[in-house]
């Protein structure tokens, strides 16, 4: 907000100085027009003037110009107008005149001034200058004109009225005083060696000499780059801006007057005016809105200060107190927040009693658990020696009985293998997270044989075969019961859902430092082989129901020994890769 205050403060500064310099450039210009345009409508009368001049002379030759001078005032009653007479030789050197301060004045050392006696010795004709010219030696603004008299001599007059030059530098004076911005008029004016210079307009100084004034000038060639800002101002013809006075609260500003030289004007156009523009007030002003800024400032700070320690114990604590108990899963036991009639206060106070219902229903629920897996554990205790005898019993059987019942014992004996593999996989699973099962070195191979043996009764009794590619000695560093889980969980897998009279294989060997294992069956396609690791999920295989917990079994024992794990599914055959790390 400060800072949009601040840019509208400096365009509105910008506009005030814009309409500043827009105003006094106006006034200027229509005063030194009207300070010139007096001798516009003379002109014809000082051709007269100059020519009975001329006639008067020529009478006499060896008159001085002051009687000659006296003598034409007379005749023409010049009570308002200064005249001069000057003789000029063929050197462009003035000789004699009755304005004795521009004797010895050289025409050749002023710009334009030997081309304009050449073109006057061309004709008989009298002269008059275009430009206006002001005089600082005797203070007044001048017209010149100039005739040859012979090839050896010219006559040059001037017009001058002292009135209008003062008219113009109290013009000046009051526009400075009435706007309140200090003014200085400056003309630039070239030489015949192509440089340019510039006077003060409004020039006090005493000038004795307009030779040694000229030459005591600055002079700035006109093909070489200056940092002067009012020959910068005119050549550029555009405003310039200085603030080298700023630290006086001051901006200086050159101003051309004229925008350009009109064909055919009498005025002279290189007019550069020195406009110093007092901006203190502005400054003022501007360090006026910094202190209420400052102010606002601090009486805003001070208000966002006590909101936020009115946020921060009201609002921020009673909060990150209620949250750091959600996180650490704990009672609230702070008096104030639990004495508290707020929102805060009765948060708090119902979540002690929903933590202390919870509590109450996980201790619950955990007593229901423990009783569930004792019931459990017990179970398998149980169901271990029956199914002990059962196999047993069953393995007499089979050597003793007939060829005709032989099959439906096969049937038996597989049944109860299978029994005996989801036994072995309840056991683990409700022993895993409390009986640490310490690896050992285990020859995978023999133990692959051995359980293949085991199943082979189950693949059997499917009609499927079990065909290897088993490298023998192969040892592995690892729990032989979780191994055995591994094994047993695949194995169980593949006869189960590969297709019926189907072949099953087994592949296991060493690549360098790691084991390869691989169970290879035909049968349906796994459309998702993501999931078939995640606990509880089953593909539909028809009457072939799972409870999804076998191969997720398989999957916790693989992270917990650092085992690679994957499955593919290609035309109908799945492969289950395991990769044992050396």
């Amino acid at each position: 907000m400060y800072s949009n205050f601040q840019q509208q403060n400096q365009n509105n500064l910008n506009d005030k100085l814009t309409q500043s310099i827009h105003v006094n450039r106006l006034l200027l210009s229509s005063a030194v027009n009207d300070s010139y345009q007096t001798f516009e409508e003379k002109k014809t009368f000082f051709t007269r003037i100059h020519q009975k001049t001329i006639d008067e002379f020529k009478k006499d030759e060896n008159i001085s110009l002051v009687q000659l001078r006296n003598k034409i005032v007379s005749l023409f009653q010049l009570n308002d107008v200064k005249v001069d007479i000057y003789v000029i030789n063929k050197e462009y050197v003035i000789t004699d005149a009755t304005f004795e301060k521009d004797i010895g004045l050289d025409f050749k050392n002023i710009f334009g001034g030997k081309k304009y006696f050449d073109n006057i010795s061309r004709d008989n004709d009298i002269h008059i200058e275009n430009d206006l010219l002001i005089d600082y030696m005797d203070e007044s603004i001048k017209v010149y004109s100039c005739a040859s008299l012979n090839h050896d001599k010219y006559l040059q007059m001037s017009f001058a009225d002292p009135f209008i030059y003062k008219k113009l530098r109290q013009t000046v004076e009051n526009i400075s005083k009435s706007t309140q911005n200090k003014i200085n008029l400056f003309r630039i004016t070239k030489t015949p060696s192509n440089e340019e210079y510039y006077e003060n307009i409004l020039n006090d100084e005493t000038i004795i000499n307009k030779e040694e004034y000229l030459n005591l000038q600055k002079k700035f060639p006109i093909n070489r780059v200056t940092d002067d800002a009012i020959i910068n101002a005119n050549r550029q013809n555009k405003i310039i801006r200085s603030d080298k006075n700023i630290a006086k609260n001051l901006l200086t500003f050159y101003i051309p007057i004229f925008s350009k030289k009109k064909e055919g004007s009498s005025l002279d156009r290189n007019f550069i005016m020195k406009m110093d523009i007092d901006i203190s007030e502005y400054l003022n002003q501007q360090q006026k809105n910094k202190n209420i800024f400052i102010l606002l400032g601090i009486v805003l700070f001070t208000l966002i200060g006590i909101l936020y320690n009115f946020i921060k114990n009201h609002f921020y604590f009673p909060i990150t107190k209620i949250t750091q108990n959600f996180k650490d899963n704990i009672t609230i036991n702070d008096p104030d927040l639990l004495s508290k009639k707020d929102e805060f206060g009765t948060l708090a106070n119902e979540y002690n009693t929903l933590y202390s219902k919870l509590q109450n229903q996980v201790e619950n629920n955990q007593h229901l658990l423990n009783e569930n897996k004792q019931f459990i554990a017990d179970m398998v205790h149980q169901i271990r020696t029956p199914l002990t005898v059962i196999m047993t019993n069953a393995s007499l059987i089979e050597m003793q009985t007939q060829d005709q019942v032989s099959s439906y014992i096969k049937q038996i004996n597989s049944a109860i293998n299978m029994l005996s593999n989801s036994y072995e996989d309840l056991a683990y699973g409700i022993t895993n997270d409390t009986i640490e099962y310490k690896p050992s070195e285990i020859d995978i191979s023999k133990l692959l044989h051995e359980r293949i043996d085991f199943f082979e009764v189950i693949a059997e009794a499917n009609e499927k075969t079990i065909v290897t590619d088993i490298a023998m000695d192969i040892h592995l560093y690892m729990n032989d019961i979780e191994l055995e889980r591994l094994i047993d969980n695949n194995l169980s897998n593949a006869i189960k859902h590969s297709h019926d009279k189907s072949k099953i294989k087994i592949i296991l060997e060493k690549i360098n430092s790691e084991v390869l294992l691989q169970f290879i069956s035909e049968g349906k396609h796994i459309y998702d082989v993501s999931k078939i690791f995640d606990k509880n999920y089953t593909e539909s295989y028809g009457a072939k129901r799972s409870l999804g917990l076998g191969l997720n079994m398989v999957k916790t024992i693989c992270e917990k020994n650092n085992i690679y794990y994957a499955v593919n599914s290609i035309n109908h055959m799945n492969t289950f890769t395991y990769i044992f790390k050396g």
